[in-house]
């Protein structure tokens, strides 16, 4: 099969975000690519918010493109079950997964479609990318490639690999599946509802990780920063849960070990919990981290962040943070290249 074959299905998630979705459809429309494609927007925009519905079909009435399938739900799905339902309506060889708010560079579509065909049993894609505020040539933070100098063809059976796949896939934009092989379904948990059918793929199949970053995740209107109730259904239970209903079996029981590891030394996230969630959550958080890797107990990092995060008031914390980001952080990011 030639790389012109490959269709694409654009999936896009939207709640409440006709100030940014022009940006990310732009960056849809202005790429140069020349297989098939439609953009699939589901969206749990209730009426209870006019003027955004309103902007919404104002947007879609300005493209007039047959290639824009939008569908509203009568109430908010939640994440996870609205992708759910988009997934459904996909018809393309590819489903290629983004979020109203951020922004594909240039060539991202043809590089993706590119990468299927490194080897003959690709299943699925991952990338680089970078998070921004406002301005998207300013990254504040970012997971950088698994090789710089070629897109990589890797999988699962390595400790390495594994650890870099499972980093990289944290958030949707950017993400490839080939739809096909996909035997595990998108699940109804927030943070890792894509995540299963993209473990799933690598069970059998091996994922190509891009060279050059290809997305920019725009965090000024993320959900994970204004709905603190995402948040109390536990992000690492949820990771664990993934990895041990994905990886069952004595075949996979050393990945299973290393998602342990993966997801119980992200003692960053303290950080978000604390800034962002409901009271309480930090707390079972930290709880969690020790029960299930002991171990923690011995790191020094770890302590830092926990009781950091637990000592320092939210409203210190969050600008200590912003700050960090924009004036240090920042600096070491600005060689990334995003051709838009």
């Amino acid at each position: 099969m030639g790389n012109t074959e490959l269709s694409f299905s654009i999936c896009i998630p939207l709640y409440r975000g006709s100030g940014l979705l022009k940006n990310s459809l732009d960056s849809v429309f202005n790429q140069e690519f020349k297989n098939d494609y439609e953009i699939i927007i589901g969206d749990n925009t209730t009426a209870e918010f006019p003027d955004e519905l309103e902007k919404v079909a104002s947007l879609l009435k300005f493209y007039n493109n047959p290639k824009i399938k939008y569908y509203r739900n009568k109430v908010n799905l939640g994440y996870a079950v609205n992708l759910q339902n988009i997934v459904k309506q996909a018809t393309g060889d590819v489903l290629f997964l983004m979020a109203h708010d951020d922004i594909l560079a240039k060539d991202s579509l043809q590089k993706i479609s590119n990468a299927f065909f490194l080897d003959k049993d690709v299943g699925c894609v991952t990338r680089p990318y970078f998070w921004f505020v406002q301005d998207f040539n300013k990254p504040v933070r970012a997971v950088a490639p698994f090789s710089e100098k070629e897109d990589s063809v890797i999988s699962l059976k390595d400790k390495k690999q594994f650890m870099k796949i499972f980093e990289s896939v944290g958030q949707l934009s950017g993400l490839a599946y080939r739809r096909e092989l996909i035997t595990v379904p998108f699940n109804e948990e927030c943070f890792t509802s894509h995540i299963y059918p993209f473990a799933g793929i690598l069970k059998k199949h091996k994922c190509v990780f891009l060279k050059d970053y290809i997305v920019a995740v725009g965090i000024m209107e993320s959900q994970t920063r204004t709905i603190s109730a995402i948040y109390d259904n536990s992000p690492t239970e949820s990771w664990l849960k993934m990895y041990n209903t994905v990886f069952f079996g004595d075949e996979f029981k050393e990945q299973r070990h290393w998602g342990i590891e993966h997801i119980c030394t992200n003692y960053m996230g303290f950080i978000q919990l604390k800034n962002y969630a409901n009271p309480g959550v930090l707390w079972k958080e930290i709880k969690t981290l020790v029960k299930v890797r002991p171990i923690n107990l011995l790191s020094l990092k770890f302590w830092f962040f926990a009781l950091g995060s637990l000592i320092i008031p939210r409203f210190i914390l969050r600008k200590l943070v912003d700050w960090y980001k924009k004036k240090v952080v920042s600096r070491g990011l600005s060689r990334i290249k995003f051709n838009y």
